[in-house]
């Protein structure tokens, strides 16, 4: 019988202890759920499927790319200088270039560097030349097309290769993964119930473990996590680090600071120095006041990985310690960072802390068009707010709530657009459970629901 990833309560229950993990003991944002379907193995199915191309390369730039050399040491790359060094002697072998691209792949893990992926694409496009339609191959396409934001083209990608290849882990993950960008959640249920049943481990549970958090059952979020958990392997730190992150996020996401940070930092036992670990440390530091520790464990993470969140946060954690210069230069390089690459998040900045609203909308008009979902609902309906556009973000921002998400944010904006829109027991009932949820999840953000829910004064509740 298979485990139902709705319905972890049938299963014996066993506590949770976000303090107790055995550092000696041998899980997205969307990039980093996908490529741990690579923990479970790949199967090197032959049957020709059509072939969804990125942008063609010539052979000789792509066997370039495939074959570049690397600057460091890790077992990873070792493993990955000894992969090349194979296809070399064996070029016509469509295995040996995959065995490369996933070489990639966990280089770019590892790195947390995206750019891999050029990498990866190049070793597809070899294996492609020797065996067109090789599964494998596609399967490899189907993780870039994700990291490039191709989310429908990774959808009808993955669907071609489930025809033909049913169980395959990759696609099962990537077509689940593709339809929580595109917003289809009930697809994406259905998508990771099949991966469960195919093969149950750290990927599948890892994805019902997201899949509950945001339909609002917590409680299953933290079940399953911690069934991924279960799954950690020595080999793969990264894999692990990863999931002691997302679950570090489930506790931060329910306001639990203690239990948030002490997974924030279980992740850092596996992987020193890991970007979204360090970040979570810093978001922690952030709610609790804690500007100096914020600012250490932010600076390193956006050294080693710039994100235009990271730099924001950075900003809030200099702002908090009344450096303005220095949130100044942060807000910018987010700002910056996010013209070159994250539309999205860039959107969301400028709608909290309210400045280039009609940018901020622009930006979100042109995201909807490639992907949906809650967490974009969510900030086009704050943008539109904040450009005075009320009757319509409150529309979107009903919907940015249907699934039940706890996430102090999205109520924290469905209340303050509630308020503005004349209805102000909803409004201070949303903003009331935000605060009680999450009291600092963001430093503006809570900040300006505190001063909406304060009392008016008397000659202005008077008029």
């Amino acid at each position: 019988m298979h485990r139902r990833i709705d319905n972890h309560a049938a299963m014996p229950a066993r506590a949770w202890q976000p303090y107790d993990w055995n550092p000696n003991m041998p899980r997205i944002h969307c990039l980093l759920l996908t490529t741990l379907a690579l923990i479970a193995g790949c199967t090197q199915h032959r049957t020709p499927l059509a072939n969804t191309a990125t942008p063609a390369l010539s052979n000789r730039e792509s066997q370039a790319l495939c074959l570049a050399a690397t600057s460091g040491t890790s077992s990873v790359e070792f493993a990955l200088v000894q992969a090349q060094s194979m296809v070399r002697q064996q070029p016509q072998r469509p295995e040996l270039w995959i065995a490369v691209g996933r070489g990639w792949v966990r280089q770019a893990r590892l790195t947390t560097d995206p750019g891999f992926y050029v990498n990866v694409d190049a070793c597809v496009s070899e294996a492609l030349l020797a065996n067109p339609g090789f599964v494998p191959a596609l399967e490899l396409r189907s993780l870039v097309l994700m990291n490039n934001h191709q989310f429908e083209s990774a959808r009808s990608l993955a669907e071609q290769i489930l025809v033909r290849a049913p169980e395959s882990v990759i696609a099962n993950g990537t077509l689940s993964d593709a339809l929580l960008e595109l917003g289809r959640y009930p697809e994406a249920a259905r998508a990771v119930q099949a991966q469960m049943n195919a093969h149950p481990g750290m990927a599948a549970s890892a994805r019902a473990s997201h899949l509950n958090w945001l339909k609002g059952d917590t409680r299953s979020a933290e079940l399953f996590i911690r069934d991924a958990l279960m799954e950690r392997n020595a080999a793969d730190p990264e894999a692990a680090a990863w999931a002691f992150v997302e679950a570090g996020m489930i506790y931060w996401q329910k306001g639990d600071y203690s239990g948030s940070d002490a997974l924030f930092s279980e992740a850092l036992k596996w992987l020193p120095d890991y970007p979204a670990a360090l970040a979570g440390r810093g978001r922690v530091a952030l709610a609790k006041g804690d500007a100096a520790m914020a600012i250490t464990n932010l600076t390193i993470a956006q050294r080693k990985h710039p994100l235009v969140e990271t730099a924001w946060l950075l900003g809030d954690a200099y702002a908090l310690a009344g450096d303005n210069a220095q949130a100044k230069s942060a807000y910018d390089d987010a700002e910056r960072q996010g013209r070159r690459g994250d539309k999205f998040t860039l959107a969301l900045f400028f709608a909290s802390k309210n400045r280039n609203a009609d940018e901020a909308v622009r930006l979100l008009d042109e995201e909807r068009k490639s992907r949906g979902g809650i967490f974009v609902d969510d900030a086009y309906a704050w943008a539109l707010y904040r450009s005075g556009r009320i009757a319509e973000a409150q529309r979107m921002s009903a919907q940015a709530l249907r699934l039940g998400t706890q996430d102090a944010r999205l109520l924290f904006h469905a209340g303050a657009i509630e308020l503005a829109n004349g209805e102000r027991a909803q409004g201070r009932v949303l903003i009331e459970k935000a605060l009680q949820l999450n009291p600092g999840f963001d430093l503006d953000g809570a900040a300006e629901a505190r001063r909406l829910l304060a009392p008016m004064p008397a000659s202005v509740a008077g008029n």
